[in-house]
């Protein structure tokens, strides 16, 4: 009977510790997604404070993270363990593929994939398929390096919707076209370099080195010396001493662009892009979540263009 009682109090003991664990564990569950949800709510603050049109890129408002005093010891901003980061940047820092292949800039691309390390041939097949991918005929561009229906049936891709026969409405839908494979082989980060979201032109007072001195037909030595004066004394993007350039032909100018080509390279850049990306991380502890939202005409009339979460690194 002692033996009994002895397995009964074993037993007890055992369902008490399974229920406290499993209570333990939700509890963790409950307490992680509610310090996730936190961290999203504080990136949509720095996004609506972003999406004024009164707040400059370099406004300290942005910037509302936890901050701590070493000698006091006190914490600042939003309090111990949370805040978030903001920052407005023009959406036509990147490259849009849609204005080149639509305007039938083709050379801009081909100048692109070419500085990437392609041969120029392989770099202009590609950009005959992505010319494919967005015109409406189901003409072959520069037969056979292009690729209309029948080169993707032929080759099992797409399950017969291939090309779409419109602009890409995402960057992502480039992957599936003919080439890109091989783009992707030479810069596996090539999404990092095109937009679909901005009016057109690259923004000189936004964009890296490196495309302006694709879109301008320039060395990109040139233009690295411009962006060190652009981006003022403390070498920063996004500081209140940042010097924007408001005349196009100085910047040309500047950076040595072949005069010859300017009224080419004059519909491919601008001074000011009317589109601009809020990225904004909200923080608790140790969670992070990160917004982008990308809206057009911020200082009137602000439409949004697109809301996506993304992962932090």
């Amino acid at each position: 009977m002692l033996i009994a009682v002895f397995w009964l109090m074993a037993a007890l003991g055992l369902a008490v510790f399974s229920t406290l664990f499993v209570v333990h564990a939700d509890m963790e569950v409950v307490a992680g997604e509610q310090a996730a949800f936190r961290a999203l709510q504080l990136a949509e603050t720095g996004v609506a404070i972003a999406a004024n049109g009164n707040v400059e890129e370099f406004d300290p408002i942005l910037l509302q993270y936890p901050v701590v005093d070493p000698l006091l010891n006190e914490y600042f901003e939003f309090g111990e363990n949370e805040g978030f980061i903001a920052r407005i940047r023009s959406e036509a820092g990147w490259l849009n593929p849609n204005q080149a292949l639509l305007r039938g800039d083709r050379d801009l691309l081909e100048r692109l994939f070419n500085s990437w390390g392609m041969e120029l041939s392989d770099a202009q097949d590609v950009v005959s398929a992505l010319v494919d991918w967005v015109d409406q005929d189901d003409i072959t561009t520069a037969a056979p390096e292009g690729a209309e229906a029948e080169w993707y049936e032929d080759n099992g891709i797409g399950d017969g919707n291939y090309p779409f026969n419109r602009a890409f409405f995402d960057v992502d839908e480039m992957k599936f076209v003919r080439g890109m494979d091989v783009v992707e082989s030479f810069k596996p980060n090539w999404r990092d370099y095109f937009t679909v979201r901005s009016e057109g032109p690259l923004d000189v007072n936004e964009a890296s080195a490196e495309l302006i001195a694709v879109a301008a037909e320039t060395d990109v030595e040139f233009v690295e010396d411009f962006i060190i004066m652009r981006d003022g004394a403390d070498g920063l993007p996004d500081t209140e001493d940042d010097v924007p350039y408001q005349n196009l032909e100085e910047v040309l100018a500047q950076i040595q662009s072949p005069p010859g080509r300017r009224s080419v390279v004059n519909q491919r850049l601008t001074t000011r892009g009317g589109t601009v990306r809020i990225e904004s991380t909200g923080i608790f502890g140790d969670y992070r979540r990160k917004l982008v939202v990308v809206i057009r005409n911020r200082n009137s009339q602000p439409a949004l263009i697109s809301r996506e979460e993304e992962r932090v690194q």
